[in-house]
């Protein structure tokens, strides 16, 4: 009867294994969707709140990254750093004249992750609406 434990045991072992030496790939993509903006009224900051938003950032694991706004497309390369205690992130365009592109630079944009958890913009720093992603 121990003999047979034993061997049950080790069935059950083998059997509950994933042999397989090709295993599917995940998606490992990050997907940031616009959830709010934030602008200067009259010295007041107010926060407009979106649903549904077709503004959405596409980050693939080898570092590229794609931007939607509606049915306009841009693509580009990001950098994810970590200074200050912030993730940050550094999104450069391949195109570098675009209405798309929300930054006080030509052909990049700055981002960190807040203390919520949102991708957050700098385009506030000149006098653009503060942006505010999260996570799909």
């Amino acid at each position: 009867m121990k003999q047979f434990s034993i061997f049950a045991l080790i069935a059950l072992v083998a059997f509950s294994c994933d042999f397989n030496e090709m295993p599917e790939l995940r998606d490992e993509s990050q997907k940031w969707a616009l959830a709010g903006y934030q602008v200067d009224v009259s010295g007041n900051l107010e926060y407009t709140n979106i649903q549904d938003s077709a503004y959405v950032y596409a980050l693939m694991p080898n570092g590229t990254f794609t931007k939607t706004v509606g049915d306009y497309k841009l693509e580009g390369e990001y950098e994810q750093s970590t200074s200050d205690g912030l993730t940050r992130y550094k999104f450069t365009y391949s195109a570098t004249n675009s209405l798309l592109i929300h930054s006080c630079s030509s052909g990049t944009e700055d981002y960190f992750i807040n203390s919520k958890g949102q991708l957050t913009g700098t385009w506030d720093e000149c006098d653009g609406p503060k942006l505010y992603f999260d996570k799909q």
